[in-house]
């Protein structure tokens, strides 16, 4: 049985009674990432608070003057925010610059995790990742449009194992549609930061784990090669030590 998230009312409680500064998060599928962010704090003790999605951070963050005398630090992802504004009232939380925390730890990523494929899987990953472009651009135009757009598909939906083409039935059953070129374009010019990170992850994935592979790659894996093997990471620091 999953472990439900702790009410907004027992998160506060929680700040209440703390006496470190804690790092408030979304939690989820990334909070090992934000415990690895704890080496590149200055301070030496700090708790991160993972509170079980954004709707619930935002609820913290309006009450943050019951736990005023608590450092405190609220991180969130843009989301499809990135197309549109940041939430009004919202502004002085840390947004991530892409469109979530795995899109950050992606683009930050130095050398790039693309190179972990060799030259055929990189050209097989560029007709996929193009394919996710094309149709994440039509669920960012059902967003700006006011529909009601569908993010959350895995990339093996879109485009099944071995095909780089949209499946027609996933085509029909989306109504897609072809997105403006001007906005695939902005996607695919900056697919690191506004590609929806689980999906780059996904693609990426897909090769590195490939059964013929010797050398394969799980995400966590990825994760951590993308964030320890970084000598700077500018994307992650910012999220810390955003002012």
């Amino acid at each position: 049985m999953l472990q439900e998230h702790p009410t907004v009312d027992e998160l506060v409680a929680t700040l209440r009674r703390s006496k470190l500064p804690t790092v408030v998060v979304e939690g989820r599928d990334d909070m090992q990432i934000f415990r690895w962010m704890e080496g590149l704090l200055k301070i030496h003790t700090v708790d991160i608070l993972g509170v079980g999605g954004r709707p619930n951070l935002f609820a913290v963050y309006d009450r943050r003057s019951e736990f005023s005398h608590l450092p405190v630090a609220f991180i969130a992802d843009r989301d499809k925010e990135l197309f549109t504004h940041l939430p009004v009232g919202y502004e002085n939380i840390i947004w991530t610059q892409g469109y979530s925390i795995e899109n950050d730890l992606y683009a930050g990523a130095d050398p790039s995790l693309e190179n972990l494929m060799d030259p055929q899987e990189a050209a097989e990953h560029r007709q996929l990742l193009d394919t996710i472009i094309e149709w994440f651009a039509f669920e960012v135009e059902e967003f700006l449009d006011g529909r009601t757009p569908e993010f959350n598909h895995h990339c093996n939906e879109v485009v099944p194992q071995g095909q780089t083409e949209m499946d027609n039935g996933f085509r029909q059953r989306r109504g897609f549609r072809q997105p403006n070129s001007e906005l695939e374009q902005q996607i695919r010019n900056a697919y690191q930061l506004q590609l929806r990170g689980k999906q780059l992850f996904q693609v990426l994935v897909r090769f590195l784990s490939a059964p013929n592979r010797s050398a394969k790659y799980s995400y966590q894996g990825l994760y951590e090669i993308a964030f320890k093997m970084t000598p700077s990471h500018p994307l992650m620091n910012r999220l810390i030590f955003d002012e």
